[in-house]
């Protein structure tokens, strides 16, 4: 394959509250740069300040180089530390430009609460194609989760229709297992907005669970693609635990021509 023509992407909830931060930060850069994917999408990701703070998602891009980063925050906390997700694209990858969708928030749902969730998308040019780039973490509501994911999937559209993008890659913790509504619902999507489960295209059966790495029985951490004319998802894997309590889920895609 002609590496012009293919995209490798990598999602990757980093557990960013949690302790031994330096240390697993280096065990997580050392796997990203052992994959080097063009876009990696993250979740859980911390920072001091919800403006102009890049948090840890520019710690990793730091320790990687030959990365840019994007952070948008959701959760924000009354010192001004926030919590949210990310995306970091490689150098070489043009990126057209971004935005930031809040999803929305039912406080009086004791499994939502304050914990604000947000979509991160970034238009970029691989092989002469404008791609959409998404990234999201989902509710431990499985409530707000069917209801999140169909402002996620107007979002996803609207975005696209506006860049002209030829097909998009959404990646992130949906905090749901493939049967539950949320994910059926990306999956069942007719036509051009249907959503392909990278993971099933490439291991139909299998189950591939991402959490708790320990112990992976959970499969919770996607990358769904829409394909533009030609797209094949050419392979898709679990990255080898790496300093967090999910497993990281890699996906190669080769573009039309």
């Amino acid at each position: 394959m002609s590496h012009d023509r293919e995209l490798a992407v990598l999602t990757q909830n980093i557990w960013g509250g949690a302790a031994l931060w330096e240390r697993r930060r280096a065990m997580l850069a050392r796997l990203m740069d052992e994959l080097r994917p063009a876009i990696i999408g993250l979740q859980e990701v911390h920072a001091e300040a919800a403006s102009g703070d890049l948090g840890q998602a520019g710690e990793l891009a730091g320790l990687l180089g030959g990365y840019r980063a994007w952070f948008a925050p959701g959760r924000v906390w009354a010192s001004g530390a926030c919590e949210g997700v990310a995306l970091l694209c490689r150098d070489d990858i043009e990126v057209l430009g971004h935005s930031v969708e809040a999803l929305t928030l039912d406080r009086d749902d004791p499994f939502e609460g304050d914990s604000q969730r947000v979509v991160l998308r970034a238009a970029i040019r691989r092989a002469g194609q404008v791609i959409d780039v998404l990234v999201t973490h989902l509710s431990l509501s499985r409530r707000a989760r069917a209801r999140t994911v169909r402002e996620l999937a107007r979002f996803a559209a609207r975005e696209r229709q506006r860049s002209g993008s030829l097909g998009a890659v959404l990646m992130g913790d949906l905090n749901a297992l493939p049967s539950e509504e949320a994910v059926c619902y990306l999956r069942a999507t007719a036509g051009d907005a249907g959503w392909l489960d990278a993971w099933m295209e490439a291991h139909p059966g299998k189950a591939g669970g991402t959490w708790p790495a320990g112990l992976p029985l959970r499969r919770i951490d996607y990358v769904f693609v829409q394909p533009g004319e030609g797209w094949a998802v050419t392979r898709c894997e679990r990255a080898p635990f790496s300093g967090s309590d999910h497993h990281g889920v890699a996906a190669w895609l080769r573009l039309g021509g």
